[in-house]
């Protein structure tokens, strides 16, 4: 992978786990020359030393040298990580915007998938039978559409969601809150790594990054960010995936949520954002109609008798009299079957008793 001037200099800098976030992007935005990180470095000692102390700062100059920068390149390269940075160009616009876009995403897969039109499905790691079967009754139908779905790794929605996917054959994002090294649970590395091979696999952490607990919200950003919209399939009112509602709500992004009875303790969340602002989903049409999406391919069932009158027809309109002589028929024995037909939107009525095909 060929990367330019500036996303070197970002996989650089994203590189020192010791700095935060903030700390990073000031200085980037610091850094004109990209290809001269060092000179920046030094004529910028006393501020950034004020920032980070004198210790990052040390050793963010003593690394800033093609050798270590050949090393961090040789480890995506090993990995088959492709690192996408917010100066890429297929970097997504609709990331961009969002609270502390992440300044490298590591991807291993098919990262064309970055910038297709996608939808989150997210849930509980502790849900119902029922709630499962909802999620997978959603991936199958939004998968079919066309929609890429996006989720997590976690037990339970999320890995229902991918395993649906992974079936499907549907455009499958997962995002996982360590680096790339460290899926978690340790239990789903498998197939997330099936994910990498047919999705797209995910994370805004270098590679050898262990994932924390406070990583998983944050990277709940990200499965709401990059997505149309998204699913609540399942959750408590404090939980996980009310965060990532949350961020949905505070994106502008269209939000559904699978109702429950009272008292179900994993469905509460759920209602509560039903209260709200998103939108009761019993039934993947009630996403599927809000898109103008239709994943129904009709099938058109034609009877022996339906058939043959298509037949007659196919050289063009008849009056009904003709028909049910060609047919060998009386026209009350042909009514039924034309009206059928004209039900079934294969035949129209274009004059008094003249029929003809619509297709």
């Amino acid at each position: 992978m060929k990367y330019s001037a500036k996303e070197l200099c970002l996989i650089w800098l994203d590189s020192f786990l010791g700095l935060e976030y903030k700390h990073k992007n000031e200085i980037y935005k610091m850094i004109e020359d990209k290809s001269d990180i060092k000179r920046l470095l030094s004529s910028a000692k006393d501020y950034i030393e004020s920032k980070i102390g004198a210790s990052e700062y040390q050793t963010l100059l003593s690394s800033a040298n093609n050798g270590y920068l050949e090393y961090l390149l040789d480890g995506l390269n090993k990995r088959g990580i492709i690192a996408v940075t917010i100066d890429s160009d297929i970097y997504p616009e609709k990331l961009k915007d969002i609270t502390c876009p992440p300044l490298v995403l590591y991807c291993k897969g098919k990262v064309e998938l970055l910038n297709s039109e996608s939808f989150a499905i997210v849930g509980s790691r502790k849900s119902l039978p029922s709630s499962i079967g909802y999620a997978k009754e959603f991936a199958a139908a939004i998968g079919k559409a066309g929609l890429t779905l996006v989720t997590g790794i976690a037990e339970g929605v999320d890995i229902t969601v991918i395993k649906e996917a992974l079936k499907s054959g549907a455009p499958i994002i997962s995002i996982t809150a360590g680096g790339l090294d460290h899926i978690y649970p340790a239990a789903n590395a498998e197939i997330f790594n099936e994910v990498s091979k047919s999705g797209l696999a995910i994370s805004e952490y270098p590679p050898e990054v262990v994932p924390k607990p406070f990583n998983f919200p944050i990277r709940n950003r990200i499965i709401a960010g990059l997505s149309k919209g998204v699913l609540i399939v399942s959750a408590k009112i404090k939980s996980g995936t009310m965060y990532t509602a949350e961020y949905a709500l505070d994106f502008g992004r269209d939000i559904f949520a699978v109702p429950y009875s009272p008292g179900i303790e994993s469905g509460a969340g759920c209602n509560e954002l039903i209260k709200r602002t998103a939108i009761l989903a019993d039934s993947p049409n009630d996403i599927l109609s809000y898109y103008n999406l239709n994943t129904e391919e009709k099938e058109l069932h034609l009877s022996e008798e339906e058939q043959e009158l298509v037949s007659v027809l196919k050289n063009g309109s008849l009056h009904i009299e003709k028909i049910a002589k060609l047919l060998g028929k009386k026209v009350y024995e042909i009514t039924p079957t034309l009206s059928m037909l004209e039900i079934k939107g294969v035949v129209i009525k274009s004059g008094i008793n003249l029929f003809g095909l619509t297709i």
